[in-house]
């Protein structure tokens, strides 16, 4: 406990630590009065945001909301009444504090050596939920009871430790021997490797080869990384949906595009962990590579079972699905934009085995 108020000082940053995957920073601040975790999303940008989760007061917790603390823009202690520990304040051990970041990058947990003491998860931000704390009570205004959540939240933030774990070894090897594997099965021997990583980390490869006359690139490593959000809306299915591959396919005749299209895929096999989403079917992207075609239609092959393509392993126990990129003329995009793309496959011309494969016209 705490005697006499201290005269007020700017806040502390206890610990901070980036995202393995995203443009996410998390720190811990205390003030006078309480203690927060943060995450700071994509910090410098016009889109930054913060998600924040009260920890503990450091301070005697007030009997109600500091009002006057919000609005100077100062870090409200939780009333009395939603917190668990004394209500004198408690202080954090610094050097035991640490966090770990979730599969997918975009969620976090604090440490306190062994000791679960708050989680902001990827689905924080809704409903008044700002996240889990050892120390709230109920459904408190600035954090949620962690007890409930805890064996499923320590079970999370175990597994995502043996990850980035395994991720920090000698792992790629091994990985890009299954990937080259699959596809060598798909279209036989490879025809050329493109590293599309920029020597950055997570590796990722391009892998070009052909048969039957259609020219593929297909991209080996994506999947390394789960997504961020798919959660949000697969939920119990999310292990089927979060990896996903990108792959072209063209008819020879059309050989001349690819290399173009090769490069557009590289420039986007990052938007997920760069904006913070997911790709998956049925999304589409704008692309101005190909003259008179304004988007790519992602489609998934795992989902369109008529359609010839490579047949992954699972990876980490979770699926990969391979995203064909089908092009799109200016009024089929308006069309799948608003008809959904159910809707749009019915309107198909020609068959759906080559829907995946571009050959200069439309698709309907």
């Amino acid at each position: 406990m705490f005697g006499k108020k201290k005269k007020s000082t700017e806040p502390v940053v206890l610990l901070e630590s980036w995202s393995p995957s995203c443009e996410i920073q998390a720190f811990v601040e205390e003030s006078d009065t309480c203690c927060y975790f943060y995450l700071w999303f994509h910090p410098g940008r016009e889109n930054a945001h913060v998600k924040s989760c009260w920890i503990c007061n450091v301070g005697k917790s007030p009997d109600k909301l500091d009002t006057d603390a919000m609005k100077n823009g100062m870090a409200p202690p939780m009333p009395k009444e939603y917190v668990k520990h004394d209500a004198g304040g408690i202080r954090l051990n610094q050097e035991k504090l640490n966090v770990i970041w979730f599969e997918e990058g975009d969620a976090a947990a604090l440490l306190e050596g062994d000791k679960l003491l708050c989680v902001i998860p990827g689905w924080s931000g809704e409903y008044d939920f700002s996240g889990y704390s050892r120390y709230a009570v109920g459904m408190a205004p600035y954090a949620w009871e962690l007890a409930q959540a805890e064996n499923v939240l320590l079970e999370r933030v175990h597994k995502s430790r043996e990850f980035w774990n395994y991720l920090e070894g000698e792992f790629w090897g091994q990985v890009q021997q299954m990937h080259m594997e699959t596809l060598e099965n798909f279209f036989g021997k490879h025809e050329q490797y493109f590293a599309i990583d920029g020597r950055k980390f997570p590796p990722k490869a391009l892998i070009s080869g052909s048969k039957d006359g259609v020219c593929y690139g297909i991209t080996a490593g994506v999947s390394l990384l789960p997504m961020p959000q798919v959660e949000q809306y697969f939920q119990d299915e999310t292990s089927d949906f979060r990896r996903i591959e990108l792959g072209f396919a063209a008819t020879e005749e059309k050989r001349d595009i690819c290399m173009n299209m090769y490069s557009y895929i590289s420039s986007i096999s990052n938007i997920p962990w760069r904006e913070i989403s997911f790709l998956g079917h049925g999304h589409t992207v704008p692309c101005q590579v190909i003259d008179g075609f304004s988007a790519v239609w992602l489609l998934d092959s795992r989902l369109l079972s008529q359609i010839d393509a490579p047949v992954y392993p699972d990876f980490m126990k979770d699926k990969i699905n391979l995203l064909w990129l089908v092009p799109l003329k200016e009024e089929e995009y308006q069309k799948v934009m608003e008809i959904g793309t159910e809707e749009a496959l019915k309107l198909l011309q020609g068959s759906m085995e080559r829907l995946h494969v571009f050959d200069g016209n439309g698709k309907f």
